[in-house]
């Protein structure tokens, strides 16, 4: 059993700088060592191996099949899957079987029945949780622009060489790190959407899930480009726990000034709600909660960073 679980517990050590998941990825199948790890840093609860979903007591696989099972953890700020699902064709048709109002009969696919495809915990996408992926695309622009960010995400050095945080995502496996795996999980998607659209009808709606990360990462990276050239020119100093001096975009609430807290909510919250929304089939996330807010985070970084060098007397970069 213990193979069809992929969120083990990792301890803390390991995951320095990867904030925020580990409240939800404790689940999975522990070692013994795991769950005494787990206690001694004062976790009562939530060492069990399968009660976040499968609630404790009653651990209904009926209720664990419901979608909404998934919106605990999945909703809010970096990752509203659940306001994405629910809003859309698909989890308004759900609903609607749910309530009796629509045939038992009629299509309509659950987050069980796109991610965990017979039963498969795994939980897997081409693209990932961060829409990452190696090798880099063909298309040379996009391939400097996500050579960018994964130097944000400090999994590259400033000169595009691996660090240990890529030993840290590797062992999450929450990347695809080859084309032969990003491959597979592609094709499993199409298949599970060939079983109510045609194959020409899936390929081309992912399609357009990997035109908007394309497009949300030319805005992202630049807005990265802008950060670290704070750094690089002296007006912002750069953080005595950062190893090189580009923005570390998984510091969340820690990033030390307005500018960086910025670049973080253009990162984590409004790219992540561009690509999913779309993937998730829902245009209003996509556009105004993602697509939107990103262009207004560029336009105010670009500011943010003319007044700190004005301030810092210095001459405005040249755009």
């Amino acid at each position: 059993m213990k193979a069809m679980f992929t969120f083990h517990y990792q301890p803390m050590a390991m995951t320095e700088g990867m904030k925020g998941c580990g409240a939800c990825h404790k689940i999975g199948v522990k070692t013994e060592a795991e769950i005494a790890a787990l206690k001694k840093e004062g976790n009562g609860f939530g060492t069990a191996s399968c009660d976040a979903c499968h609630t404790r007591h009653t651990f209904s696989v009926a209720e664990a099949r419901q979608p909404q099972a998934c919106e605990t953890c999945h909703m809010g700020f970096d990752h509203p899957q659940w306001e994405m699902y629910s809003a859309s064709k698909h989890g308004i048709r759900y609903l609607l079987k749910q309530s009796n109002v629509i045939p038992q009969s009629a299509a309509a696919p659950t987050c069980q029945s796109c991610h965990m495809q017979g039963g498969d915990h795994n939980v897997q996408t081409a693209w990932g949780f961060l829409a990452v992926r190696l090798p880099l695309p063909e298309d040379k622009q996009w391939a400097a622009d996500q050579a960018t960010i994964l130097q944000a995400l400090n999994v590259l050095d400033p000169n595009g060489k691996p660090t240990a945080r890529l030993d840290v995502v590797k062992a999450a496996n929450v990347a695809r790190l080859t084309q032969v795996d990003w491959q597979k999980q592609r094709d499993k998607m199409l298949a599970t959407c060939n079983q109510c659209h045609s194959a020409n009808f899936a390929k081309a709606e992912l399609a357009k899930g990997d035109d908007m990360i394309r497009e949300a990462d030319h805005l992202m990276a630049e807005a990265i480009r802008i950060v670290a050239g704070l750094y690089q020119d002296g007006t912002l100093p750069k953080p005595k726990e950062y190893a090189y001096a580009f923005p570390d975009l998984l510091t969340f609430h820690d990033a030390p000034t307005v500018v960086e807290q910025k670049l973080f909510v253009m990162a984590m919250e409004h790219r992540m709600r561009t690509f999913q929304g779309t993937f998730h089939a829902n245009p209003d996330y996509a556009l105004w909660y993602g697509w939107s807010e990103m262009r207004r985070d560029l336009t105010e970084i670009k500011t943010l960073a003319e007044d700190l060098r004005r301030q810092a007397g210095r001459k405005p970069a040249v755009q």
